[in-house]
C-alpha cells in the first residue's frame, strides 16, 4: 500500500512541473489550456451518486457540482472549505486540519460524506474535532445533493449528501497518458503543497486497462489571525496521502480494485492563556499543545455489469475495507485513541421502467463498523453496529411532467459494550416531481420522509471532552428521529443565464441535538444530548448570467443568498445554526486567461439558542487570477494562478463552530502556484 513521505510526493511533483519551463521556451500560447479545465454545462455533468445516471440539470433533487475551473479555484484542504459557498452549504470549523459540510443547517451524523460512493468509513461524525479522510484535490467533481438522501444512502444522509468523484475507480476508460499536478504555496500559514495525479491507460485485445496513482503532500504551519501579531496557536497541519489503482474495461464488464493511504497530524487551537505555556514548551523543545495523528488505509472495489440480458439493464457493486487510527497527543504524551474498523457493500441494479417511459434502479446496501475510544478521555463505549438497508427508485416522464418516486427499508443494530444492544427499522420515502413549461424553464415539488436512528456518541456519551472543552452525556433512551420535508423550487436555464430558486421546510418528530445548559461537571460547562420536535425552514436563490461573450473574452456575473432558521417547537433557537449570507461575484476568461472577483457577506448571527452567545457578521472578499500556457512539443498544458484569500484581513468567526470565541478564521492569503496537465 502506497505510503508517501514528504520528500517522495515533491520530488514527484517537481520532477513533473519543472521540465514545463525548459519547453515554454520554445512553445506557442496561441491555444487556450484553461479550456480544459472549465466547467461543462449543467446539461453534460452526469451526478455519479445518483445510480440513474442523471446529469446534474435533469435531477429532480436538489444538487450542486464543482468541477472544471470552479472546482480549481475553491480548493482546499478539507471537503467543507472547498464546498462552503455554495447556496444553501456552510462548513464547519475547528481549525486548520478540520471542516465539515454543514447543508441546510444539519451537519454530523445526517451529512454522507462520499469517496466515489462509498462513505470516507472514518470518524469524523463522532465528533467536531474529527477530520473527513478524503483528500479534495484529487476530485474530478464535487457533488453536493441537498436535501434527505435517505432513499440511496440511508439514515446518515438525512440532511445530504456530498459525493467526491476522485477518479480512483474511474468508469470510463481512457486510451493514452493523462495527468495533473500542482506546486503551490502562502503567506498566512506558510503553506507548501505538491500534489500529482497520473492516469495511464492501454488497449489489450479483450478490453483495455487503466493504470492510476496519486500523491499529496500537504505542510503548513500555525496560521496568522487579523489584529494580532502572533499565529493562532494549535493551527498547524502536516498532511499525505496516496493512491494506487488498476480498473479494466470491456464491453460487458468493468472491474477496478483501489488501495489508498491518508495521514494527517495537525492541531487544535488552543486558548489565549495556554499560549504563554506552549511558548515555554515550544523553546523547550517539547510538544505544543493538543495534536490529532489520522492514520487510515483503505481498499476499494468496483464492478460493473453491463447490459445483461433481460429485465436489467446494468449492475453494479460497490466496495470499501478500512482500517483506521486516530491518536490525541497532548504536550508530546500520548492520549485518547480512537479505533473504527468498518467495511461497506452497495449493489445497484439499474433496469427498464416499469410504467410508462423513463428508468428505475434497486439496490442493496450493507454496513459493518467497530468502534473503540481508548484513554482517559474515552467519552463513548465500544461498540459494534451493523446496518443493512434495501431500496428502489423509479423516475417517470410523461409530457412535460418528470416524476421520482422511492422507498427504502433499513436495518440499524448498535451493540455497545456492556450497555445491551438496540435495533431501529427505519423506512423513508420519497416524491418528486417538475414540470418543464417550457424548454428552458420547470417548477418542481419535493416531498420526503425520512428516519434516523440516534448514533453511538448521541446514545452514550459520558465525559469530559477537551476537544469541545465541555462535559458530553447521551441519553440512551433517545428515540429514531422522522424527518418530513417539502421543498418547493423555480429553475431556468439556457445558454447565457442560469436561475434558481428554492424555498423549504423541514419537520422533525424527536429531533436529537446537543443542549447548552449552566451547569458544570469537572469544572467544564455541560452539554446534553436532548430530543424534541423541532422544524428548519430556509430560502436559497441563486443566478448567474453573462454580461458580454466577444472579442473582449466572457464576462459572467452571479448573484448569491441563503437563509436557514431552526428552532423547536416551543419557540426556542437551536444551538450553532448558520447565518445568513449574501454574496456576488465577476467572472472573466479570455483565452488562457482567468479570473474571478467574489464577496459574500455572512450576516450577525443573533437567532441563538440557551446559553448561546451571537456571533458579528463578516464580508468576506476573494480573488483568483490565472494565466494558461500551452507547451505544444508533448501537449503539456501548464497554469500559473495567484488566489487571494479574505483580501480585506477581517476578523471572522464561524458561528458553528465550538472555538468560535477562541479560535477566528485565519487573516489576509496569498496563495501562488503552478498547475500542471498533460
Amino acid at each position: 500500500m502506497p505510503n508517501f513521505s514528504r520528500p517522495l510526493s515533491r520530488a514527484i511533483a517537481v520532477a513533473l512541473i519543472c521540465p514545463s519551463f525548459f519547453l515554454y521556451a520554445n512553445a506557442s500560447d496561441e491555444t487556450e489550456p484553461s479550456a480544459r479545465n472549465r466547467a461543462k454545462a449543467l446539461d453534460e455533468i452526469v451526478v455519479q451518486a445518483s445510480p440513474l445516471g442523471e446529469s446534474a440539470d435533469q435531477s429532480l433533487q436538489p444538487v450542486a457540482v464543482l468541477t472544471g475551473q470552479e472546482l480549481s479555484d475553491q480548493n482546499g484542504a478539507q471537503i467543507g472549505q472547498v464546498i462552503e459557498q455554495i447556496p444553501g452549504v456552510q462548513a464547519s470549523f475547528f481549525g486548520a486540519g478540520v471542516s465539515r459540510p454543514i447543508i441546510r443547517g444539519l451537519e454530523g451524523a445526517r451529512v454522507q460524506v462520499l469517496s466515489s460512493g462509498i462513505s470516507s468509513l472514518d470518524a469524523s461524525t463522532i465528533s467536531p474535532d474529527h477530520a473527513v479522510s478524503i483528500e479534495p484535490f484529487l476530485a474530478d467533481q464535487i457533488e453536493v445533493l441537498k436535501g434527505p438522501a435517505t432513499l440511496l444512502y440511508g439514515s446518515g444522509a438525512i440532511a445530504g449528501v456530498v459525493n467526491i468523484a476522485d477518479g480512483r475507480l474511474p468508469e470510463t476508460a481512457l486510451l493514452g497518458f493523462s495527468g495533473r499536478a500542482e506546486l503551490s504555496g502562502d503567506s498566512v500559514a506558510d503553506q507548501r503543497l505538491a500534489a500529482v495525479r497520473l492516469d495511464y491507460g492501454a488497449e489489450v485485445a479483450s478490453g483495455s486497462w487503466l493504470l492510476h496513482v496519486d500523491g499529496v503532500d500537504r505542510d503548513q504551519d500555525n496560521y496568522e489571525i487579523p489584529d494580532s501579531s502572533e499565529p493562532q496557536a494549535g493551527t498547524s497541519l502536516e498532511n499525505q496521502n496516496g493512491a494506487l489503482s488498476l480498473s479494466y474495461f470491456n464491453e460487458s464488464l468493468e472491474f477496478g480494485l483501489a488501495l489508498s493511504k491518508y495521514n494527517s497530524l495537525y492541531g487544535i487551537p488552543e486558548a489565549e492563556e495556554e499560549e504563554a505555556e506552549l511558548a515555554q514548551l515550544a523553546k523547550a523543545g517539547e510538544e505544543e499543545g493538543v495534536r490529532i495523528d489520522l492514520n487510515q488505509e483503505r481498499i476499494d472495489t468496483r464492478v460493473a455489469l453491463l447490459n445483461p440480458d433481460g429485465f436489467f439493464e446494468k449492475f453494479e457493486l460497490r466496495a470499501g475495507d478500512n482500517d483506521y487510527q486516530h491518536l490525541e497527543i497532548e504536550g508530546g504524551e500520548f492520549g485518547t485513541l480512537f479505533d473504527v474498523q468498518s467495511q461497506e457493500v452497495r449493489v445497484e441494479g439499474l433496469h427498464k421502467p416499469l410504467i410508462a417511459e423513463g428508468k428505475g434502479a434497486i439496490g442493496l446496501t450493507y454496513a459493518k463498523r467497530d468502534f473503540a475510544a481508548i484513554g482517559e478521555e474515552a467519552f463513548v463505549p465500544f461498540s459494534k453496529s451493523d446496518t443493512t438497508g434495501l431500496f428502489s427508485v423509479q423516475h417517470i416522464e410523461s409530457g412535460a411532467w418528470h416524476s421520482d418516486v422511492g422507498v427504502r427499508f433499513e436495518r440499524v443494530r448498535l451493540r455497545p459494550e456492556a450497555l445491551g444492544s438496540r435495533t431501529d427499522n427505519l423506512s423513508s420515502l420519497a416524491f418528486a416531481t417538475a414540470w418543464e413549461f417550457s424548454e428552458s424553464m420547470r417548477v418542481s415539488l419535493n416531498l420526503d420522509r425520512a428516519q434516523r436512528a440516534p448514533v453511538a456518541e448521541e446514545l452514550f456519551s459520558e465525559g469530559a471532552h477537551i476537544a469541545t472543552q465541555s462535559y458530553e452525556r447521551g441519553d440512551p433512551n433517545l428515540s429514531k428521529e422522522t424527518a418530513k420535508n417539502i421543498e418547493l423550487g423555480l429553475h431556468y436555464h439556457s445558454d447565457s443565464a442560469h436561475l434558481s430558486f428554492s424555498a423549504f421546510e423541514n419537520r422533525f418528530d424527536d429531533f436529537i441535538y446537543q443542549a447548552d445548559t449552566d451547569e458544570q461537571i469537572e469544572g467544564l460547562p455541560l452539554r446534553l444530548w436532548a430530543q424534541a420536535d423541532a422544524r428548519f425552514r430556509g430560502l436559497e436563490a441563486q443566478a448567474i448570467w453573462s454580461i458580454f461573450n466577444d472579442e473582449r473574452g466572457h464576462l459572467r456575473a452571479g448573484l448569491q443568498f441563503d437563509r436557514v432558521d431552526a428552532r423547536l417547537d416551543s419557540g426556542e433557537r437551536l444551538p450553532r445554526i448558520a447565518p445568513e449570507r449574501v454574496g456576488a461575484h465577476l467572472q472573466w476568461q479570455s483565452g488562457n486567461w482567468h479570473a474571478r472577483l467574489a464577496a459574500l457577506r455572512y450576516q450577525r448571527q443573533d437567532r441563538v439558542g440557551p446559553f448561546e452567545t451571537p456571533t458579528d457578521g463578516f464580508t468576506r472578499v476573494d480573488f483568483d487570477l490565472s494565466r494558461g500556457f500551452s507547451l505544444s512539443q508533448d501537449r503539456v498544458l501548464s497554469e500559473v494562478f495567484l488566489r487571494l484569500r479574505n483580501g480585506t484581513d477581517q476578523l471572522a468567526r464561524v458561528h458553528t463552530s465550538f472555538l468560535k470565541d477562541l479560535a477566528p478564521l485565519p487573516g489576509r492569503n496569498i496563495a501562488v502556484g503552478l498547475r500542471f496537465y498533460w
